[in-house]
């Protein structure tokens, strides 16, 4: 075993094939040996130290690009240095909290994109007394670099980094992780997982949580395992390819907090209407699930539907732990799948017992256990006096063992509160012990997670009381978990005795100013006429969150929903005005389910979130292709801004499109324009769409891709050369997707089959819109054609497409039967000739689907 981190990383030099792989796209990635990221991270250890950095300095990291992190990441270990791992700014609150985080520290390096360095350095020059140098990640990273630097030794008990919790913004609290401390609890949860030498780890949680650090990086680096690393933007772009990649790099540890579960699960719901997958899930162990509260049912739900894929109903772990633990403190068995109990609702008290129901009592609560304790983790349940509770009793969760943080770095104060006089430590959180296991009831912290991020409630309520111009500020800010979408929401009580029909402007004024500034949505915000709190002043939230469940607010929401119908409806004056703008009025309406906005409204004032804001360009990419970036969102935030910045972009747009194209022999070019048939038909019969559905299930391939197959055969057969390139339209209306394939590289039919089962899909290079095309393809030569493969439907006599291929070939599944049509431009192409195109076309299918060719197939297979 390693005694620092350091020791792992040095050990692991010597391979060269096990490391990293960067996921940047569905066939983009970039493999990273450890031995390459140490010699990277030495080199970027010179230049640190060229600048300044010396041993002991604290190193806050503010890096998106993953490779960049991890490079700095580890030249800090190896320079003795203190890396701060912290979310890169994207608010006012988040630069808020890097500020305040600097104030925590001694005199902390700054290490961040150029971009970012002018505007960290300007906002630094307003606090006085701040000392911080400011470090281009541009001038760390030298691949090539000569140096003569060597690592320090570091000892066991040096802090490794410091780790501040997600979301962090009121007094930030940087917990201090020692090698001794993050190897013990890394040894344990290899232990737990049963990680051996053929394990791969998918990440795609954030390095600047502990769970995406330390389960998803340091660990399998330790054990020297490879690991694939998907940026979060990229799984909140396409979280489908989370479970492609894991099936294409044979992944075997994943994980998930509840909400990308969700996340995924909605997004393949989509996919799987258009396409199918053929993934291979059977090699995953484990897919971890923590970080948030646990939603039982949409665990369910994922393991039956992904079950088809392979995917064992024991691989979901329930995970319970906290940064102050490094990762975790109790993980599920191997082999064990999660338990759910039910619990009656209201024996989750302080001292109560708990009593459990059958999963179909309305009454009760489904908790999921969250495993026992890891080998070094120890769990107690206390009441509050601190007393431990038997088994089966709710407390107060409190944890101690080898991984546990002897405190808060600069902040004796705090870590003095973290532990009892016994040495144990708080964790703010309830739960109880059955047959050792944990299960977690709740937290007693303020902190309201969204989407994975931690929100104070207090930072909440203090923005929303800056922007007002109510006469008593005065505002509750709480998380209460919506059972329906399956995560946290922010409700916010605004102490209000003024007119009822007057509190939507103030409420309005609220929302928008929070959403702005920290880039969350408050759900529902209610007027009240008393504030709820102890004889010491402190807020008794739990109050307001009873009452709201029990629904004593309902009458009052529904007289501000029919005032702010009212009042939404007399303010759109700002219609759309043009196909531009009602097109993107109408996304909004759909991704914020509001019908009431004007165009001069911003998108993160009336409810948009990041998430929304990927989604939305996915949305507005569908009708105006490769237009705007998500930059532009941020920029042009209302329909109008983003409307004119949609035309003018439109207009601009001359860059030419060369869609690649097969060449003939002169004689397939003299066309016959007189009485000339252009248009063919074939339909299969009843038995033969069963023994071609047969066909593809035995070579598991869709049915799409046989046709493809075939039309490509077909015009390899007449082409001068061996590569063919078709392309298709059968991943979404409006999107082409040249399909390649060089026949001097293909054996047999059936490799070509699975060529072009796996195409490349809609959102990878060389994919255009079929607008893009109809304005700026350029002019075919003589002697080539352009074919194009389509669905059914998506095309219409009148579209301009007809006039960029000369070869269209579409296919259409009905109930009983199968159906291909084939058309062809009758201005440039010989009308027989096409004919038995086609007809080789029909051939190859009664060729492919003779008795002895599907039995033999069967067989084989």
């Amino acid at each position: 075993m390693f005694s620092t981190l350091n020791e792992a990383l040095n050990h692991h030099t010597v391979l060269e094939e096990r490391g990293i792989t960067f996921i940047e796209g569905e066939s983009q990635s970039e493999f990273c040996s450890f031995a390459e990221l140490y010699r990277s991270s030495m080199s970027a250890l010179h230049l640190l130290r060229k600048n300044g950095v010396s041993e002991g300095s604290e190193v806050i990291l503010q890096l998106d690009n993953t490779r960049e992190f991890l490079v700095i990441f580890w030249a800090c270990l190896l320079g003795g240095f203190i890396p701060v791992p912290l979310t890169v700014s994207k608010n006012e609150e988040s630069m808020a909290k890097t500020l305040r985080v600097t104030g925590v520290l001694n005199r902390p390096f700054i290490v961040a994109e150029s971009r970012h360095v002018e505007e960290l350095r300007e906002h630094l020059s307003r606090i006085p007394d701040r000392n911080c140098d400011l470090l281009n990640i541009q001038d760390l990273i030298n691949q090539n670099l000569e140096h003569q630097e060597q690592p320090i030794s570091a000892h066991p008990d040096d802090v490794a980094f410091i780790q501040f919790s997600s979301g962090t913004t009121g007094e930030p609290k940087g917990v201090k992780l020692t090698h001794r401390k993050l190897l013990a609890n890394i040894y344990d949860l290899e232990e737990r997982l049963g990680a051996t030498s053929e394990d791969a780890f998918l990440n795609w949680m954030p390095l600047t949580h502990d769970l995406g650090m330390i389960m998803f990086h340091l660990l399998p680096l330790v054990a020297g395992l490879n690991q694939y690393q998907m940026p979060t933007w990229l799984f909140i772009r396409r979280p489908v390819l989370w479970l492609q990649t894991a099936s294409h790099f044979k992944a075997t540890m994943l994980a998930s907090p509840n909400f990308g579960i969700k996340y995924f699960l909605n997004a393949y719901h989509k996919a799987a209407n258009q396409r199918s997958f053929d993934w291979n899930l059977t090699p995953i162990k484990a897919i971890v699930n923590g970080a948030e509260p646990i939603d039982v049912d949409a665990c369910r739900q994922f393991l039956d539907e992904m079950a088809v894929f392979g995917l064992d109903g024991k691989s979901m772990k329930m995970g319970y732990g906290m940064a102050e633990a490094c990762v975790a403190v109790c993980i599920q068995e191997q082999n064990e799948a999660f338990t759910t109990y039910y619990v009656r609702r209201d024996t989750l008290s302080v001292g109560d017992q708990a009593v459990f129901l059958s999963s179909e009592d309305e009454a009760g609560l489904a908790l999921s256990g969250t495993g026992t304790p890891l080998r070094n983790s120890q769990v107690r349940i206390c009441d509050d006096s601190g007393r431990t509770l038997p088994k089966g009793y709710i407390g107060y969760i409190q944890i101690k063992g080898a991984n546990i943080t002897d405190g808060y770095y600069n902040n004796e104060e705090a870590t003095n509160k973290l532990f009892t006089p016994d040495e144990w430590a708080h964790t703010g959180d309830l739960g109880f012990l059955i047959h050792n296991h944990l299960v977690f009831t709740g937290r007693t912290k303020d902190i309201i997670i969204i989407n994975g991020s931690n929100y104070y409630p207090y930072d909440i309520e203090r923005i929303a009381e800056e922007c007002t111009d109510l006469k008593i500020k005065r505002m509750i800010a709480c998380g209460v978990y919506n059972e329906a979408t399956g995560t946290e929401e922010v409700v916010l009580f605004v102490l209000y005795r003024d007119k009822l029909e007057e509190f939507g402007r103030h409420a309005d004024q609220i929302r928008r100013h929070v959403n702005h500034v920290m880039g969350i949505h408050l759900s529902v915000i209610l007027p009240i006429s008393k504030i709820h709190q102890t004889t010491s002043g402190k807020l008794q939230r739990y109050k307001y969150i009873e009452k709201y469940k029990e629904g004593a607010f309902q009458k009052v929401e529904d007289e501000l929903s029919k005032w702010q119908e009212m009042r939404e409806q007399k303010a759109l004056v700002h219609r759309p005005k043009d196909a531009t703008q009602q097109a993107l009025f109408e996304i909004w309406s759909k991704l914020l389910g509001k019908k009431y906005f004007g165009v001069h409204d911003s998108f993160f004032e009336i409810g948009g979130t990041s998430i929304l804001v990927i989604q939305m360009l996915e949305e507005v990419d569908l009708l105006y292709p490769d237009v705007i970036t998500l930059t532009d969102i941020f920029a042009y935030p209302s329909v109008e801004q983003l409307a004119q910045l949609i035309s003018s972009s439109d207009g601009l747009s001359k860059k030419e499109i060369q869609l690649q194209a097969v060449q003939l022999e002169a004689p397939y070019f003299e066309a016959e324009w007189s009485g000339a048939e252009n248009q063919y038909r074939m339909v299969m019969s009843s038995s033969q769409r069963d023994r071609f559905q047969t066909f593809c299930h035995e070579l598991q391939v869709a049915d799409e891709a046989v046709w493809l197959a075939l039309f490509s055969n077909a015009i390899y057969e007449i082409s001068t050369g061996s590569k063919v390139t078709v392309h298709t339209m059968m991943d979404g209306k409006g999107w082409i997707v040249p399909f390649h394939v060089d026949f001097a590289q293909v054996e047999s039919i059936e490799d070509l089959l699975v060529l072009a089962g796996a195409k490349k899909k809609v959102g990878e290079a060389e994919v255009y819109h079929t607008r893009d095309i109809e304005r700026h393809v350029t002019r075919i030569e003589p002697g080539y054609v352009r074919c194009l493969f389509a669905q059914k439907g998506w095309l219409h006599t009148e579209d301009a497409l007809h006039n960029v291929f000369d070869m269209i070939m579409e296919w259409e599944d009905l109930k009983d039967t199968s159906e291909l049509f084939f058309r062809y431009n009758p201005s440039r192409m010989n009308g027989v000739l096409m004919k038995e195109l086609f007809q080789t076309v029909a051939d190859s299918i009664e060729s492919l689907l003779s008795v002895d060719r599907v039995t033999n197939i069967s067989v084989s297979q």
